[in-house]
């Protein structure tokens, strides 16, 4: 982890505190969330340094998300949410390629860490301003919800990572690596955002949301190669709004 990375990080846990206090004075519902995602890219994985040029076709990969939720409700139905997180994404990769003439085997992975800010509308079935009254105490009630949106991230940082095996005697590349392939990668990426998901509470709530993520700008930056990679992620959520 470099210091760009840290510094990054300490200032998105900084600013923590001020979001929650613009969000108590301006009427704003003040969230958390986490979870996972399993992600890939669109296009194979290139990799060249020295002699060495990798052609590798992209699988699916898990990693985590975490992040915050601000809400401001606009109707009944209608709401805006603001939820900058720190999410995972990459690539794994298992299959052959060819070196200096002999066959060798990789386990390997590219790991993606970006600051990501989606901007995100929801739908809801039921009204989210008001809570239910029954005997005139409040009642908790489970609503569903669909959302759609667009996102924009900051690359903090991109390894290529994993094991590699079928070395023969006196060539050394065989074992485990791990390389910083950040030069290879934009800093941007941005793209679309749609999911469905329900939440149960009246003034507390809790939530689990799935979306689909998809990177609409090309997150590579592989310079004279033809790398165009593409975030496509599928996010699992677990959320609460105080």
């Amino acid at each position: 982890m470099n210091f760009n990375r840290i510094l990054l990080i300490l200032l998105f846990l900084f600013i923590t505190p001020g979001i929650v206090s613009i969000a108590g004075a301006q009427s704003i519902e003040f969230g958390i969330k986490g979870g996972l995602n399993t992600s890939s890219h669109l296009n194979s994985f290139r990799y060249a340094d020295g002699d060495i040029d990798l052609d590798l076709k992209p699988k699916v990969t898990t990693a985590y998300q975490a992040g915050l939720i601000l809400r401001k409700d606009f109707s009944r139905v209608f709401r805006l949410q603001i939820e900058p997180s720190l999410i995972m994404l990459g690539a794994k990769y298992e299959e052959a390629f060819m070196l200096r003439g002999f066959e060798f085997q990789t386990e390997s992975k590219t790991e993606l860490l970006y600051i990501q800010m989606p901007l995100v509308f929801q739908l809801s079935t039921n009204p989210t301003s008001k809570s239910v009254r029954v005997h005139g105490r409040e009642k908790a009630t489970t609503t569903y919800h669909l959302t759609g949106g667009v996102y924009g991230g900051y690359l903090l940082d991109a390894r290529f990572s994993g094991t590699n095996t079928g070395a023969p005697i006196g060539v050394s590349f065989e074992g485990d690596f791990s390389n910083d392939v950040k030069s290879q990668y934009s800093e941007y990426d941005g793209g679309a955002i749609l999911g469905v998901g329900f939440e149960y509470g009246s003034r507390q709530k809790i939530g689990f949301e799935t979306r689909a993520l998809y990177g609409v700008l090309d997150s590579g930056n592989a310079p004279g190669l033809s790398f165009e990679p593409h975030n496509v992620a599928v996010t699992f959520s677990v959320y609460l709004l105080f």
